[in-house]
């Protein structure tokens, strides 16, 4: 568990969930599941969030180094938790219960910052190993004759000898096949090569769409820029953009078949008018393409 400070040092703290407070950014590596949580504090502004963010990328990416080991090498997973979203966006509730799941199971201290959970009492009831049935004699019973059912035999006729001889059977070891005795020659044609430099490639399409799609993002950004001084862009995995500004997340979009879809959480965090004026802003330079 680390706690972020002030310059980006990360410090390593005892074992506690305690420590998740609206005043602080908590790191935690969890070898167990792969991931590593970042809590956000409900007063923690952009800044100290962004930097508590670079922090948490470079212990998934390098580990913690404990005596000769590394602690977190193989994480694969970074698990934002945001305080002030809670009770409010599913999904950082879903990470939140998973959390403090962690932090309330029964552990050991390895050292002064590095733990081990008990496996007692982990398991649900759904994966604990089953009990050993019972086994019981079943009570003999007079014996029970069931009438066998003789097949029917089958006769099968005989082809003629004329029609054998035409068919001629292939098994899968055959590597030469059968071919007619009279072959019928081929028209020779003459086929002249095209020139590579005559070949031409339409790619204005293409160029077309990946300007529309670069515009439209534009657009984005300078609706929002006329209303906050200060934002934070960011490009996450799957290629979704994160817009923020210095109190909480402004929008959240992806490009679907050259549309910007906003995701359902966007804009709840700032004004109506706001909102309204992003909107509209976007709709009018759009109209420029």
């Amino acid at each position: 568990m680390f706690k972020v400070l002030e310059g980006g040092v990360s410090e390593p703290i005892k074992w506690s969930k305690n420590h998740l407070t609206p005043e602080s950014n908590i790191i935690i590596l969890d070898e167990g599941s792969s991931s590593v949580f970042l809590w956000y504090g409900a007063k923690q502004g952009l800044v100290s969030r962004r930097t508590a963010l670079r922090q948490a990328e470079s212990l998934k990416g390098h580990g913690f180094s404990v005596g000769k080991s590394i602690v977190g090498r193989d994480i694969k997973d970074l698990k934002e938790i945001d305080e002030r979203k809670i009770g409010r966006v599913p999904e950082n509730d879903e990470l939140n219960d998973e959390l403090q799941t962690l932090l309330n199971r029964g552990f050991k201290y390895l050292d002064d910052y590095t733990v081990t959970f008990d496996l007692e009492g982990s398991l649900p009831s759904a994966v604990k190993p089953a009990s050993k049935p019972v086994l019981t004699e079943a009570p003999i019973s007079e014996p029970v004759t069931i009438p066998v059912h003789k097949p029917e035999p089958v006769v099968i006729k005989a082809q003629p000898a004329s029609i054998k001889e035409e068919i001629k059977r292939v098994s899968e070891y055959d590597t030469e096949p059968d071919l007619p005795k009279e072959i019928t020659p081929i028209r020779s044609q003459t086929i002249e090569d095209t020139p590579m430099s005559t070949l031409e490639y339409d790619t204005a399409p293409e160029m077309e769409l990946a300007l529309s799609i670069q515009a439209k993002i534009g657009f984005v950004m300078i609706g929002v820029l006329d209303h906050y001084d200060d934002i934070w862009i960011s490009k996450k995995e799957g290629g979704t953009y994160s817009v923020e500004h210095m109190d909480g997340k402004v929008c959240e979009f992806s490009i679907s078949e050259g549309k910007i879809k906003f995701s359902s959480d966007s804009f709840k965090g700032i004004s109506t008018n706001i909102k309204t004026e992003i909107q509209k802003k976007f709709v009018e330079l759009s109209k420029l393409l």
